[in-house]
């Protein structure tokens, strides 16, 4: 009990127990089955409870500690940071070398500390064409490197651009740079993103290893161990953790072997997640992430604390699956649910998408709104001046447990297996990736996982911000620099946003010959069918048909004379289960001889589903429908 000054204030009150709890809520749920109703399970089988307590944590075994010291749960460091809680990083890709140099400089400018830049060295688009060290250096042209960390993204060539940096570096007698820079040897992204890394994964490595060695500002990092790749291809939140952990180690494993010490090998090494817009997800595997990473160099013979905040660095990037091309404006609050997520999990690092970024470049509002996201996040709502602020929740405290173990058990098998290049060679992980994907991908067809403004309370003729213009393509040819092995290949994991199959609809939709449009056919005065027209509406327009009709029919003539004035070919039935049994059948023949191609019906049908069929009714419109499959077969009726 809580006690001040050896008051105790609860005394006065009963101790509350779980099973006084769960004796109110099942008088709350009448009996129900308790799991059906207040239990949801994640897509890798946790359990999340209505409620936790002090019984859902073991506190004997915790292992959590306090901040700075093992297993580094609770964060890295013993006291917040003075120069800010956290690296405010800015993507810059813009292809114009001269725009991209004027975007680095406006970010730094304007409260962003670091920066990542995306190269394309290639031709092959996605980023800043840089072909040579001198264009790395326009981009950079301003910027103070010794106090501006930067971090690449070069893909299957990220060893050409790092030499570059380096160099680069070394020209500008760069001596002292901040150790949240990053040269970005990330061939396990590049190969899951291409579906192969030219010189050699193995040769990959390798070269990383010796830009380690040859290395004379050592407090710039050379590998990423990146799960963004698998978490935007759909990846649950625990085998997000094992893909990093097993990339990680394989780059620790690679830098000692070769002579290089564990403290100095695993400082050398980002770890990245993708911060989700599950607040909650994000806080517990940003957590695990650390727990799991320590436990890998504890069995490694290193004991940290605070003295070696550097061994265990932790970039989030807010972005990728989430974002959406339509209603563009909710991904700032999408944006803001990750960053707090991320930061408040104690991420060291942090990007945020601009809000336009789905598709192509972002405008140059997107990109002062995701700075000032984070910049209201460390600046107005002051969260980095506590450490670890969700530490001691009961929920957060069982939730990292859970991911940890998740993770954990990933990690195991694919060292067992033989490593993260040998399960990826034959395709398990993918798979097992997939699977994930796709029971993902059902729950966005029945809108049991929503996307606001998309699958649910989308905005049919939207004004959407206007794209920037992308510039001519350079027309120097791009890099290709062949290994001295063989290109190590693999089936890739193509990304795929959560919004993307709804927003193909509605882009049919948008450009049709003729706007598709639905009736709605609704039975009786407004109370009793608006919640049904409503679900209705909004159901069909996130396929991007409209609905007319906003009144009520007293019978089905009315409503059959009101289908042909609307002109369109579609309708769906509206109204209370009474009112469905007196006058549906009536209302389908007669919709359909009124020239009705299709007649839905707004509910379940019950056991009068082969009546209603009969009748005419077509399909049934409900809670818990495959709303695309709905949405795709209308789209083939209406010829769209």
């Amino acid at each position: 009990m809580t006690s001040v000054n050896g008051l105790i204030l609860a005394a006065e009150f009963d101790e509350p127990t779980r099973a006084a709890w769960m004796v109110e809520v099942d008088k709350a749920i009448k009996g129900g089955d308790f799991d059906k109703i207040l239990v949801s399970t994640t897509l890798d089988g946790i359990r999340i409870e209505p409620l936790y307590t002090a019984e859902d944590v073991a506190v004997e075994s915790d292992e959590s500690g306090f901040p700075g010291f093992a297993p580094l749960t609770r964060g890295g460091v013993i006291e917040p940071r003075v120069d800010g809680a956290w690296d405010i990083r800015a993507s810059i890709a813009h292809p114009d070398i001269a725009v991209a140099n004027a975007q680095a400089l406006t970010e730094l400018r304007n409260g962003a500390n670091s920066l990542e830049l995306h190269l394309d060295l290639d031709g092959e688009g996605g980023g800043i064409s840089v072909r040579s060290q001198a264009d790395l250096a326009r981009v950079l042209d301003g910027v103070l490197l010794d106090i501006a960390p930067i971090s690449l993204r070069a893909g299957a060539y990220s060893i050409i651009a790092a030499e570059w940096l380096t160099l680069l570096l070394a020209e500008r007698n760069v001596q002292g740079v901040h150790p949240s820079g990053c040269l970005g040897i990330d061939p396990f992204t590049a190969l899951m993103t291409r579906g192969d890394v030219p010189q050699g994964l193995g040769e990959a490595i390798i070269e990383g290893v010796a830009l380690t060695r040859a290395s004379t500002t050592p407090r710039l990092r050379v590998f990423r161990a990146s799960g963004v790749v698998v978490a935007d291809a759909g990846a649950s939140e625990g085998q997000e953790l094992a893909f990093v952990l097993a990339a990680a180690t394989t780059y620790l494993r690679a830098l000692v072997d070769d002579g290089i010490d564990v403290a100095t090998a695993a400082s050398q090494i980002v770890l990245e997640l993708a911060a989700d817009v599950d607040v909650f997800a994000t806080i517990a595997k940003t957590r695990a992430l650390r727990h799991c990473w320590s436990t890998v160099l504890e069995a490694c013979g290193l004991t940290l604390n605070a003295q070696h905040p550097r061994l265990v660095h932790v970039a989030a990037h807010a972005g990728g699956r989430w974002l959406t091309v339509v209603d563009p404006w909710v991904n700032l609050l999408r944006g803001t649910a990750a960053a707090l997520g991320a930061v408040v999990g104690g991420a060291d690092v942090l990007t945020v998408a601009a809000f336009d970024g789905a598709e192509g470049l972002p405008s140059d509002l997107g990109r002062r709104l995701a700075r000032n996201t984070q910049l209201l996040l460390q600046d107005e709502s002051g969260i980095g001046r506590v450490l670890d602020p969700a530490g001691g929740s009961y929920y957060v405290e069982s939730l990292t447990d859970q991911m940890a173990e998740v993770g954990w058990r990933g990690f195991q098998e694919i060292e067992a297996q033989g490593g993260l290049a040998v399960v990826l060679g034959h395709g398990s992980f993918q798979l097992q990736v997939a699977e994930v994907a796709a029971k993902r991908d059902r729950l966005l067809a029945t809108r049991k996982q929503p996307i606001t403004g998309v699958s649910e309370f989308p905005l049919v003729g939207e004004r959407r911000p206007e794209a920037a213009t992308a510039p001519a393509a350079d027309p120097r040819p791009g890099i290709r620099v062949p290994g001295p092995g063989p290109a190590t290949t693999a089936d890739p994991l193509p990304a795929r946003r959560l919004a993307q199959p709804y927003e193909a609809l509605r882009a049919a939709a948008e450009s049709a010959a003729v706007r598709p449009v639905i009736f709605l056919a609704n039975i009786g005065t407004g109370p009793s069918y608006v919640a049904r027209a409503t679900f209705s509406s909004n159901l069909f327009a996130s396929g991007g048909v409209d609905a007319v009709g906003d009144g009520g029919y007293a019978n089905a003539d009315a409503a059959a004379a009101a289908f042909k004035e609307s002109g369109a070919r579609a309708a769906v039935i509206c109204g209370t289960d009474g009112a469905y049994a007196e006058q549906a059948i009536d209302f389908a023949p007669a919709l359909k001889a009124a020239g009705a191609s299709f007649v839905y019906l707004a509910g379940r049908p019950g056991d009068a589903k082969a009546e209603y069929e009969a009748a005419g009714i077509d399909d049934f419109a409900y809670m818990g429908v495959d709303v695309l499959s709905t949405l795709q077969r209308l789209h083939r009726t209406l010829g769209v």
